[in-house]
């Protein structure tokens, strides 16, 4: 008999970390970290207007299957992102609109697969976050197996249970949860820098001091 295997649920993020970076972008903690913290390109959100930010939920799937990512929704709680590596598998979607009103029902944070989904002009609406590489109309099988908060790769990242993640326009990143608060911090001095550059601009300064 297939099974899942379900490990010990990581902790949810400090409310301060995700007002803060929700307050950020992940183009400024990109910049504030010294080592590569963003997925793939491709990795997009449904609605561009999306912002995802979250304790990472890691799901091991293969060959279009999707019966752990079930099992992870119902094992997870406000504050959780289900991140999920389908092995680079691309002929079946992984998750659909029904696992994401569900998600959403039960208060969870988001969804980042390095995969397929469909139902997407419906989730391209839809104000819950769902990060994917694209669609397809195929739906996933539910027999396993599958692993649930292991240390997984995504979109070229090696993502553990815990991690901070972050999604919105531009992409995803993955911030180790003990490089946090640094992360933050140096984002938030390069923001401040940021707005009164653009003051600067605005005020006609328009070459930066910088630029000999």
């Amino acid at each position: 008999m297939t099974t899942v295997e379900i490990k010990k649920t990581p902790e949810i993020l400090p409310q301060e970390w995700i007002k803060r970076a929700k307050k950020l972008s992940t183009t400024l903690i990109s910049d504030a970290m010294d080592t590569k913290i963003e997925m793939h390109h491709l990795i997009k959100p449904c609605n561009m207007e999306s912002v995802l930010v979250g304790s990472a939920v890691t799901i091991d799937v293969k060959d279009g299957d999707n019966l752990a990512v079930h099992h992870a929704i119902y094992n997870s709680q406000p504050g959780h992102v289900l991140v999920v590596d389908p092995n680079g598998y691309e002929k079946k979607a992984v998750i659909g609109e029904l696992m994401v009103a569900a998600a959403a029902a039960l208060q969870l944070n988001g969804f980042i697969i390095d995969g397929l989904i469909r139902d997407y002009h419906t989730l391209s609406s839809s104000t819950f976050p769902v990060f994917s590489r694209g669609a397809i109309p195929g739906g996933p099988t539910k027999n396993g197996p599958g692993i649930i908060n292991e240390a997984i790769t995504c979109g070229g990242l090696t993502v553990l249970p815990g991690d901070f993640v972050m999604g919105d326009a531009d992409g995803v990143i993955v911030v180790p949860r003990d490089k946090v608060e640094s992360a933050l911090k140096k984002a938030e001095e390069k923001a401040e820098y940021e707005a009164n550059r653009l003051k600067s601009i605005a005020e006609g300064n328009i070459k930066p001091t910088w630029l000999k």
